[in-house]
């Protein structure tokens, strides 16, 4: 399989605002079935094992956690899907940290959207404290600024992010938050949190929304593998940037904004929305 370089899809964007796939780029794409699902299982792998390890040795840093999670991406396009990332102008005009929302249906979105984001300023994810807690991962994620959250007190949760939040962007750093929490197969409104605009609020920086099709990697059972389920190399991966909602909105508009273009996109890509507000 031929993987495209970081560094490529880095020109792409910043360039054009977007990167998709090439014409023919996968001339004989996976079929769905064990063999798919195990491949991209050990891509998954190695990429924990290489943030870890990296870490392990003082050597990981924002850099190398880009072109490491820049994989989830590259080896799902190698194997078949067509990848569709879309939207990036404004956020490439734009010098400094902004806070990200984006929809959460699968654990691919977590890996990928360092990776995309990254061109644009260091970035730090808001994840569960179990992965935190992690060895060697746990680690690994606190090097590059990530914050945890327990997901069962949404009161303290409230509290961790917008105090840790603040201080990541006074350092510089954008936030990348998935505001329903769990992964969620269908796209509900009310479901989404204001966390995320409360934030931008208060740390004064824009609010970006990034709708994410990622159904490339389903959920899978219940325990160890729930992160690692079925895939199919036929469905495409597809990413897509809002414009910039600027803090001086106030928080209720910019979730308001935020929620209508990830339901919006959801819907134009064909994927399931529960209508109402958020």
């Amino acid at each position: 399989m031929k993987i495209l370089p970081y560094e490529a899809y880095v020109k792409s964007v910043l360039e054009t605002g977007g990167y998709e796939t090439p014409e023919g780029r996968c001339h004989r794409p996976w079929k769905a079935g064990s063999a798919a699902s195990i491949r991209y299982c050990l891509c998954i792998l190695r990429m924990v094992a290489s943030c870890s390890f990296s870490n392990l040795f003082g050597r990981f840093n924002h850099r190398r956690w880009a072109k490491a999670t820049w994989n989830s991406v590259a080896v799902a396009e190698a194997m078949g899907s067509h990848v569709t990332i879309e939207g990036f102008r404004n956020r490439a005009a734009h010098q400094g940290p902004v806070i990200y929302v984006a929809n959460h249906s699968s654990t691919l979105e977590t890996m990928a959207l360092p990776s995309l984001l990254m061109p644009f300023g260091k970035v730090g994810i808001v994840l569960k404290k179990s992965l935190d807690e992690m060895p060697f991962v746990g680690k690994a994620v606190r090097a590059v600024g990530s914050i945890a959250v327990t997901r069962t007190n949404p009161r303290e949760d409230l509290k961790t992010v917008l105090t840790e939040g603040e201080k990541r962007v006074r350092d510089g750093l954008s936030i990348i938050l998935f505001p329903q929490g769990t992964r969620q197969s269908v796209f509900h409104a009310k479901k989404f949190n204001s966390l995320g605009a409360k934030l931008a609020e208060r740390a004064g920086v824009p609010l970006v929304a990034v709708a994410c099709r990622t159904d490339f990697l389903q959920k899978g059972k219940k325990g160890l593998l729930e992160d690692f389920g079925a895939v199919t190399p036929t469905l495409p991966l597809q990413f897509a940037c809002s414009p910039l909602y600027e803090p001086e909105l106030g928080a209720k508009e910019m979730q308001a904004r935020a929620v209508a273009f990830i339901g919006e996109k959801l819907k134009a890509w064909g994927l399931p929305v529960e209508e109402g507000q958020a």
